[in-house]
C-alpha cells in the first residue's frame, strides 16, 4: 500500500482539480448564457441555427486554447484556436445583424476570448491586457449602438460580463499558481531545515569529539609506555580514558539529540582538565563573566576548538586564556607556545568565523614564531537596565581574574 501523501499535497491536487473544472466549466456556462440570449432573439428560423453553431464552435476552441494553456501547450496552437474562435464569434454576430440587431449573446463568448488572450501575457501584466481589452470591447460596442446596430443590453452585457469572466478565471489560474509557489517553498524550506541540522551535527561533532577524541590518543599513548615500567599509574591513565570515553559518548548523544548547551564556564574547565592532563601548564581565568547564550556559546566554541588545535597540532608547553570586557564587547584570547609551522586555516577555524561573523563578531589569529594566538570578540546583548555612560565611562575595560592550572607532570 502506497504510503499516504501529507496534506498539503492533497490539498494543492485538490485545488488543482477545481481550478481545472473552474477554468473549463467557464466555457459551458459561457455557452449557456449565449444560448439563453440566442433563444430570445429575433432570429428567423433560418438564422438561429447558424448563430448558434457559430457561438458553439466559438466557445468550444476558445475553451480547447485554455485546456492547451492548463496543460503547458505551445502558444501558438492557442493562438490558432483564438483566431478560429474570434472569426466564428464575429460570423455568428454578423448574421444576426442581417435580421436586426445584435443581442447580448455574444459578450460571454468575448469574454472567454479576452481571457485567453490575456493568459498570453505574463502573470504580471495580465490584468492590464483586460483592462484594456475589456475598455476596448466596451467602446467598440458602444460606438455600434449609436448607429443602432447593437441591443442596448448588449451594452450592459459587454461591460458587465467580458471583465467579469476574464478577471473570473484568470485569479483562478493565478491563485494555483501563487499556491504551487508555496508548495514549492515549504519543500525548499524543509530541504534548507536539514541542510541546516546537518551542517549543526558537522559542526558540534567537530567542536566536540575533536578535543576528547585527542585528550584519549595522548592518555592512551601514556598508558601504552608505562604499562611495563609503572603499571599502577598506566592502569590511572586507562581509567581517565574511559572517562573521557564516557564523556564524548554523552556528548555525542546529545549532539544528535540537538540539546547540548555550550557554556563558556564548562569549555574553560574542560579545557583546563585537558591542558592539565597534557602537561600544558595554563593560565585560565576564574570566573568568566555571565552573559547571554548566545555569547556563551560563541565565545564557549572559540576555547574549544582553540584547546583542541593546541591539543592536536601543537608541543606547548604553556598556554594562556583570557576575557577583557571592553564597552559592549568581550574578546576571548587564547595564547599557546610550541606551535608548528603555519600551515593554514583548517575547517574548524572557518566554520568558526562564519559564526563570529553572523553574530556582528570577529575572529583573528595570529602565527608569531612558535607562539599561536587565536582572537574572538563579539557584542554582548544589550541589558535590559543599561549601565549609565558616566558610570561606563569610569571603568571601561575590565579583566577578569585568572587561575593557574599547573599539570601533575611534563608532557611526555
Amino acid at each position: 500500500m502506497p504510503p499516504e501523501p501529507e496534506p498539503s499535497a492533497r490539498n494543492l491536487r485538490r485545488l488543482r482539480t477545481y481550478t481545472f473544472a473552474t477554468v473549463i466549466g467557464s466555457g459551458p456556462l459561457a455557452l449557456l448564457m449565449s444560448a439563453s440570449f440566442l433563444a430570445n432573439s429575433p432570429l428567423a428560423y433560418g438564422g438561429l441555427p447558424v448563430a448558434a453553431g457559430a457561438a458553439t464552435a466559438s466557445v468550444v476552441l476558445c475553451t480547447a486554447a485554455l485546456a492547451l494553456h492548463w496543460h503547458g501547450r505551445d502558444l501558438w496552437r492557442r493562438r490558432v484556436l483564438w483566431a478560429l474562435a474570434s472569426v466564428l464569434l464575429l460570423v455568428g454576430a454578423a448574421w444576426e445583424l442581417r435580421s436586426g440587431q445584435i443581442s447580448p449573446a455574444w459578450a460571454a463568448p468575448a469574454g472567454l476570448l479576452l481571457t485567453e488572450a490575456s493568459l498570453w501575457a505574463r502573470p504580471g501584466r495580465r490584468a492590464r491586457v483586460i483592462g484594456f481589452g475589456s475598455v476596448g470591447a466596451a467602446a467598440v460596442v458602444g460606438l455600434l449602438a449609436r448607429f443602432g446596430l447593437v441591443a442596448p443590453e448588449m451594452v450592459v452585457m459587454t461591460i458587465v460580463l467580458v471583465p467579469t469572466i476574464a478577471t473570473g478565471v484568470v485569479c483562478q489560474v493565478w491563485h494555483y499558481q501563487v499556491a504551487q509557489e508555496l508548495e514549492r517553498a515549504r519543500e525548499l524550506a524543509g530541504d534548507l531545515a536539514v541542510a541546516e541540522e546537518r551542517l549543526r551535527f558537522a559542526g558540534e561533532l567537530h567542536d566536540i569529539q575533536g578535543g576528547n577524541l585527542q585528550a584519549i590518543t595522548l592518555k592512551a599513548q601514556v598508558a601504552r609506555r608505562l604499562v611495563t615500567v609503572d603499571p599502577e599509574r598506566a592502569e590511572a591513565e586507562m581509567r581517565a580514558v574511559e572517562e573521557l570515553a564516557r564523556a564524548a559518548l554523552k556528548d555525542a548523544r546529545e549532539v544528535v539529540g540537538g540539546y547540548r548547551k555550550v557554556a563558556l564556564a564548562d569549555e574553560i574547565d574542560s579545557a583546563a582538565r585537558i591542558l592539565e592532563s597534557a602537561g600544558v601548564q595554563a593560565t585560565v581565568p576564574d570566573a568568566p563573566p555571565s552573559l547571554d547564550e548566545d555569547t556563551e556559546k560563541l565565545l564557549g566554541l572559540l576555547v574549544r576548538e582553540a584547546t583542541t588545535n593546541l591539543i592536536r597540532h601543537a608541543e606547548p608547553t604553556a598556554a594562556d586564556v583570557s576575557i577583557v570586557e571592553i564597552d559592549a564587547q568581550v574578546t576571548v584570547t587564547v595564547t599557546n607556545n610550541g606551535a608548528p609551522s603555519p600551515t593554514g586555516g583548517g575547517n574548524g577555524l572557518t566554520m568558526l568565523k562564519d559564526r563570529f561573523t553572523e553574530a556582528g563578531g570577529t575572529v583573528e589569529h595570529v602565527h608569531d614564531g612558535d607562539r599561536f594566538t587565536l582572537k574572538g570578540t563579539v557584542p554582548k546583548a544589550p541589558q535590559q537596565a543599561p549601565v549609565p555612560p558616566q558610570r561606563r565611562a569610569a571603568r571601561p575595560r575590565r579583566a577578569v581574574p585568572v587561575r593557574r592550572v599547573v599539570p601533575k607532570r611534563a608532557r611526555r
